[in-house]
């Protein structure tokens, strides 16, 4: 066993550890923010352990949060978002001043804040709605007066906002609905570039880390190709007088 094996056993052994905890102490449990990446691996692994008697839900503070917490509640208890220990902080800044997410999670981590205390981050003019464990509250609230050289005021409490997810449309055709065939489109490579991209370990499909070449792809699936970015297979039409499928990707911006 390699050590990225050991250590996704070792995190798979954490979330078996929260089923465990619940049923031997009847409450609800929860994990760190999971990324995307995390929640998918540990899907199959969760399906399971629910099956035994217990009820989950995967929270991050707002409906279309990307970071969320495992929650396990027993089942006679409903998942309720408002039992998840998390908070909702809003940085108010000037709107002069364009603050990146780079910036408010350096200054978080300049704090000694662990990347797993903390969710979602979402800038937008003259603001900044950070999500984080409750356990990292006092430090929110108290010791954060400036980000990026740019005074800020920290409150308690998320004002509701919209996330306006912007993409780069690309439409062309595929010889095939094949992971290769779908990097080197996205990339725009050749297939042996891609296939090496692949075996690389630098590609993921729905969030899951993908080395087979022929993986298929469908209408819908998540394409991330480190280094190339962020893909979403948006339609699929075909096949074309020479047999080719027609397929849009949306890009994220």
């Amino acid at each position: 066993m390699d050590k990225a094996q050991k250590e996704q056993e070792y995190f798979l052994s954490g979330i078996r550890n929260l089923f465990a905890l619940c049923e031997k102490q009847g409450c609800p449990k929860f994990s760190a923010f999971l990324t995307e990446e995390q929640q998918a691996s540990i899907q199959p692994v969760v399906k399971k352990l629910a099956a035994g008697g217990y009820q989950v839900l995967f929270w991050g503070g707002y409906p279309e949060a990307q970071r969320k917490i495992l929650g396990v509640f027993p089942d006679y208890i409903p998942p309720d978002p408002a039992d998840f220990p998390l908070v909702g902080y809003t940085a108010s800044f000037p709107e002069a001043y364009a603050l990146s997410h780079r910036d408010v999670l350096g200054t978080l981590m300049g704090q000694q804040i662990r990347r797993e205390t903390i969710g979602d981050i979402v800038v937008q003019p003259g603001k900044a709605v950070i999500f984080a464990e409750e356990r990292v509250e006092k430090v929110l609230g108290t010791q954060i007066s400036r980000i990026g050289g740019v005074g800020v005021r920290m409150e308690k409490g998320v004002v509701p906002f919209t996330v306006a997810q912007q993409f780069a449309q690309r439409s062309g055709t595929l010889a095939s609905l094949r992971l290769d065939a779908a990097v080197a489109f996205c990339a725009g490579l050749s297939r042996e570039k891609a296939a090496a991209l692949i075996a690389a370990g630098l590609c993921s499909l729905n969030h899951l880390e993908k080395k087979e070449q022929s993986a298929p792809v469908s209408q819908g699936d998540i394409l991330v190709i480190r280094g190339k970015g962020k893909f979403r297979l948006e339609t699929i039409s075909g096949p074309t007088r020479k047999g080719r499928i027609g397929v849009t990707f949306l890009q994220y911006l």
